[in-house]
């Protein structure tokens, strides 16, 4: 099988386990969804998450690089995670689109954006 080039596909799975959690964190710490991304790079799970995303040879790596430097976290925050966020939010064919609204009011402030 050929390897491809370039950035992987997202998993289901990992997209909604994270931006669940983001939102999850917004509503119940009162925060801006970076800070609630940079709060679940600190869970105890987050590794094996993320180790799911990246390709097997450069997955330790990649997790290490995105929980130590701030700037990759930050980086894909930007590129991933505030897209995740608004689909599951205010997207057209999201089927999680007016649960989430309704169990988490405070996250509209941020997806409007």
């Amino acid at each position: 099988m050929v390897e491809r080039r370039g950035q992987p596909k997202v998993s289901e799975f990992v997209e909604i386990s994270i931006s669940y959690k983001v939102i999850q964190y917004c509503n119940r710490y009162n925060e801006s969804p970076f800070i609630a991304w940079k709060r679940l790079i600190k869970h105890r799970a987050f590794r094996d998450l993320m180790k799911e995303h990246f390709k097997r040879e450069v997955a330790d790596f990649r997790v290490n690089q995105l929980m130590s430097d701030y700037d990759s976290s930050k980086n894909f925050y930007y590129k991933h995670i505030k897209k995740w966020i608004k689909n599951r939010t205010l997207g057209i064919g999201s089927l999680l689109n007016k649960d989430l609204l309704k169990k988490y009011p405070k996250i509209l402030k941020y997806t409007q954006k």
